[in-house]
């Protein structure tokens, strides 16, 4: 273990959390609520949905549904369907997942043409005024069975197929030949790091806006349906370090001490230390320390209890997890510490018989 100087600065345990916020560091089963639902064009003369389903045969849980239908030409012949969040917090070393399923992606050559449609999970970073200062999308299924350049995108990007569109985007899965992505595949998982493909100061980004997207036009014959469940971010990765490296189930000491720190951009400042947890054991006190870290404590009694109770066959090399909440996300890191429990003494031998 590394040398350490006590700063002994108390953590101010602060949660912060605005309007339309949530921490989104574990799944999120569409149950909350918290998504804003909708389409862009009022003068669209289709139908579109943009809901909270219940369980169906096609989605077996609730979910959000987007979905597209019809569409004349005295009015627009084109909407998007959309739900949209905003969280607190960045994306720095962390994974964006969300199940989708295209239940529905009809593309008929009528008099007018095929539709012309994507199916788009958009990531936004936000800075403190609510300025984008990046987006990126990840295009999930798309449909131009004709090319036409008067076809726009209802997202604001260029006129024309959006199967071949460039910049800021990602697509998921290959089009066949005619430039689709097959719906009727079930359930599946788009699992992706944005601050990978995203060219932004994330010491800068205050919160991510997180937009579903049904996006089509010559709807005329055509029916878009895609639900979206269980939107997940992977807890902020912090860097753990246990104390003592060796743990002695016998040994009478008070503590169990982790130092955490975490990745350029978040502040441990912002750790709550009453939510912070080594495998489920509650942390006694925390303070500042040196080189940006956390010094959390934990009672080694009821650690000792905890590995006891896990039945080890010792000595063990044991991983134990820290988590707690960072604000409005949530934090998790581990370190592998040596378990062992010394034989006991033996006998002195006798002096009988000398």
């Amino acid at each position: 273990m590394r040398a350490r100087t006590m700063l002994w600065l108390f953590v101010g345990c602060i949660v912060l959390g605005g309007i339309g916020t949530r921490a989104f560091a574990v799944t999120d089963d569409m149950e909350q609520n918290l998504w804003t639902l909708g389409h862009v064009h009022p003068a669209y003369d289709g139908v579109w949905t943009a809901e909270y389903s219940t369980a169906d045969a096609v989605s077996p849980t609730r979910s959000i549904h987007l979905s597209l239908s019809g569409g004349g030409t005295i009015g627009l012949d084109g909407d998007t369907a959309f739900a949209v969040r905003e969280f607190a917090g960045n994306l720095l070393g962390r994974r964006l997942q969300v199940k989708y399923n295209i239940a529905q992606q009809t593309d008929v050559a009528d008099a007018w043409g095929g539709m012309h449609g994507s199916a788009d999970v958009i990531v936004s970073a936000l800075d403190a005024d609510g300025t984008a200062l990046d987006s990126w999308t990840y295009r999930l299924a798309c449909s131009d069975l004709h090319e036409n350049p008067s076809c726009y995108d209802h997202m604001g990007g260029a006129a024309g197929s959006p199967c071949h569109q460039t910049g800021n985007i990602t697509y998921i899965g290959t089009p066949d030949a005619g430039g689709e992505y097959e719906p009727g595949l079930g359930w599946r998982t788009l699992d992706v790091a944005p601050a990978e493909d995203m060219g932004v100061d994330w010491t800068s980004v205050a919160s991510v806006q997180v937009k579903l997207v049904v996006n089509s036009c010559f709807m005329h014959q055509d029916t878009f349906e895609v639900f979206f469940d269980d939107l997940n971010l992977t807890p902020v990765p912090a860097t753990v370090d246990i104390d003592p490296n060796t743990l002695d189930l016998k040994s009478q000491g008070k503590w169990i001490t982790a130092y955490v720190t975490l990745p350029e951009g978040y502040d441990v400042g912002d750790i709550d230390i009453s939510t912070v947890q080594l495998d489920g054991i509650d942390a006694d006190w925390g303070d500042d320390f040196e080189d940006d870290a956390l010094m959390v404590k934990f009672y080694r009694d009821a650690v000792i209890a905890y590995l006891k109770g896990k039945g080890l066959a010792l000595p063990a090399d044991v991983t134990l997890k820290v988590t707690g909440d960072l604000g409005d996300l949530t934090f998790e890191g581990s370190d592998t510490i040596r378990v062992i429990e010394p034989p006991p003494p033996k006998p002195p031998k006798s002096n009988k018989g000398k």
